[in-house]
């Protein structure tokens, strides 16, 4: 089918991609709206395969804000259409649109039945890094899978082992328990260490809600489970002391971070009171290290909160980022919030908070003594 044209799906064309979606799938199918809002979206591309104003398959592509990953959310090729290299030719197309997002990687999930699928994606390229139980509506297992698009980006190794904070205000504890696990495989991951954690380090008070997680209060829960920690932290006053205005709940939070600063002193604690720059945070982290940061979530999703995320590992262009706060709408996936990689200087701008632009990192190194 050497004719086939390839070229971006638009609105005149919603009427034969519902009709394709219904010849191709059972289940999970994508709707007439979700279409038309993806022809919308400046986070997807939607391309077809069409001869003689017939289209035989499609491929969509959706790019999460703020980072340098794709994700193949969906392929689709008429059975009249298969067997004569459409697909592959979809999905090397597909790959071009995520090169021209800047993608470093595209990942996509996939049924443990479709045989001829997963054949598909290990000629291109791609290896499995991961199962998710119950992906699918019929109640079958997907493998995630991804390939690396842009030269010098490094796959991250090991994976983290991904746990999601089950509550909004976890972040902190759900980042931590992450990188510990990274180091220590041998750890557990559960709810009741989530808000053991969080009692243990939490600075009472928010703007509303409850508290967030204090860096030094992170510091110490990371040091007494007995891994070496250094803090990076700037500026050196009470952390989110400026989201609050009522004053009593002021005096609360700094009577929370002086017991931690006395806490502090009596461990071996690394407390840095500077940024920790770009090019040490790299370094480190190719040397073993790992990292929790506090970053704003803007760049993500605009909304301006205090967000922890754990950074895995490094390379010359991006730091690998697990984000515990998986946004489960229709176009998410567990897959875009594990090792997701973010350009240096993306991550520069995202990692600080506030009108004190406040900059926090803990630098988490293996188990050297025993937990305190």
């Amino acid at each position: 089918m050497d004719n086939i044209l390839i070229r971006p799906a638009q609105r005149s064309d919603l009427d034969r991609l519902c009709q394709l979606e219904r010849i191709c799938f059972n289940g999970d199918r994508l709707s007439r709206r979700n279409f038309s809002h993806m022809l919308k979206s400046e986070h997807a591309d939607l391309i077809l395969a069409e001869q003689d104003d017939l289209i035989g398959g499609y491929a969509l592509v959706l790019y999460r804000s703020g980072t340098n990953l794709a994700r193949l959310y969906s392929i689709a090729v008429t059975p009249q259409w298969r067997g004569q290299g459409v697909s592959s030719r979809l999905l090397e197309a597909a790959e071009q649109q995520a090169l021209g997002h800047e993608s470093a990687f595209m990942r996509l999930e996939v049924s443990v039945l479709n045989e001829s699928a997963i054949r598909l994606y290990e000629r291109s390229g791609y290896h499995r890094f991961g199962q998710i139980a119950a992906y699918y509506e019929d109640g079958s297992d997907a493998w995630r899978m991804e390939k690396t698009i842009r030269r010098r980006a490094q796959r991250p190794q090991p994976r983290t082992e991904y746990y999601e904070q089950s509550t909004p205000f976890t972040c902190g504890p759900a980042s931590l328990m992450m990188a510990m696990k990274r180091l220590d495989p041998q750890r557990s991951m559960s709810r009741m260490e989530e808000l053991r954690i969080w009692r243990e380090s939490t600075t009472i008070y928010m703007t509303s809600g409850h508290g967030g997680c204090s860096p030094h209060g992170l510091a110490l829960s990371a040091w007494q489970r007995g891994f070496d920690v250094s803090l990076f932290v700037t500026p050196a006053n009470t952390p989110f002391i400026d989201s609050v205005r009522d004053p009593q709940k002021k005096s609360v939070i700094e009577l929370v971070h002086d017991d931690y600063m006395q806490q502090i002193g009596t461990t071996g604690i690394d407390l840095v009171n500077a940024e920790l720059d770009l090019n040490t945070l790299v370094g480190r982290l190719q040397q073993g290290a790992v990292a929790v940061t506090l970053i704003s979530t803007w760049r993500l999703n605009r909304n301006k909160a205090p967000h922890w995320v754990v950074i895995g590992s490094a390379d010359t262009r991006h730091v690998y980022i697990s984000d515990p706060d998986f946004d489960r709408d229709p176009w998410h996936s567990e897959t875009d919030y594990i090792d997701v990689p973010v350009g240096l200087e993306e991550f520069q701008a995202m990692a600080r908070f506030g009108r004190s632009r406040l900059r926090a990192t803990l630098l988490l190194t293996g188990k050297t003594k025993k937990p305190a």
